[in-house]
């Protein structure tokens, strides 16, 4: 085999090993999604909002929120609070840490 076939071989390897390690850390999340008793837990409340640390991957904040955050922009996820409608929690991440964290106020649909 020549050189260019090594590296093309090579390459099509490296993909694949990246498809899978997307598709097992999607499934992990539905497991982790699936196991909780009732949908609205795999948001995140205060309590597990308080055990986040910045420096924190984002896998492990899944397995605290019990789901995965919505993401609202590059490396910026949100996730609603599960008690109160009025406000969420934001996370920002830089190489798959958290680097940020933030509560967002929302305001509600009525019009008084």
């Amino acid at each position: 085999m020549n050189k260019n076939g090594l590296l093309v071989c090579l390459a099509i390897c490296l993909i694949f090993l990246l498809i899978l390690s997307t598709k097992a850390c999607k499934d992990e999340i539905l497991e982790i999604e699936e196991s909780n008793a009732h949908r609205w837990q795999k948001y995140m409340n205060e309590q597990e909002y308080e055990q986040v640390k910045v420096g924190m991957p984002y896998m492990e904040v899944v397995k605290i929120a019990g789901g995965a955050g919505k993401e609202i922009k590059k490396n910026v996820y949100e996730w609603n609070d599960e008690l109160l409608l009025t406000q969420g929690f934001r996370l920002t991440f830089k190489d798959d840490k958290v680097t940020k964290k933030e509560i967002v106020e929302r305001r509600g649909n009525s019009s008084r």
